[in-house]
């Protein structure tokens, strides 16, 4: 599906206060003439959700052409928010307030998924193991996480290991927190 109209998403006051970022996930539906019928939220947080649902119901599409003829179609469509200063281009926050951190251990090259000589089945997606270092120089966009109030409040420090799973289109499809402190866990 092409987007021939689109509108950016508010960020709202409640989320801004709050300090939350992130992605929100939208199944939508556009009619035979390529506008958004429909929106509801399949994941994200429900404050950026209904600012995401707004802006999208505002979208045009490119109609969808099955056998010559314009159809209906649903999709998901990801919309990400994230506090200017907190984007990181080429590890540098636009304030110069955030780096990514260089100094984190470098994992070496994981063992392939299948045993040696072993084909992945056709229509199967095959999963790759990245190092560390090699996902780092492939990067295209960072997001800084914000610091919990309560946490700074209480002096916590520490890092947090995630494992992540990047979708052939590059977006996380699974994250999930191998140590760190709980207080950064959210």
């Amino acid at each position: 599906m092409v987007a021939i109209k689109t509108e950016k998403a508010f960020y709202p006051y409640e989320a801004r206060d709050k300090k939350i970022q992130g992605e929100v996930v939208l199944k939508i539906l556009v009619s035979e003439t390529g506008d958004v019928e429909s929106a509801e939220v399949v994941s994200g947080d429900p404050i950026l959700g209904t600012s995401a649902m707004e802006a999208v119901k505002k979208w045009k599409f490119k109609p969808f052409i099955k056998n010559g003829k314009a159809v209906k179609v649903s999709t998901t469509l990801p919309i990400d928010f994230a506090f200017r200063d907190k984007i990181m281009e080429k590890g540098v926050s636009a304030d110069g307030s955030a780096t990514s951190d260089s100094k984190t251990p470098q994992t070496s090259a994981a063992s392939p998924a299948l045993p040696d000589g072993a084909a992945v089945p056709e229509g199967v997606a095959k999963r790759v193991r990245v190092a560390s270092n090699v996902s780092r120089g492939m990067l295209t966009r960072q997001v800084a996480p914000v610091y919990p109030d309560a946490a700074r409040h209480a002096r916590i420090e520490g890092t947090v290991v995630l494992q992540a799973t990047i979708s052939k289109d590059g977006r996380i499809s699974d994250l999930k927190v191998i140590s760190g402190p709980k207080e950064f866990r959210s």
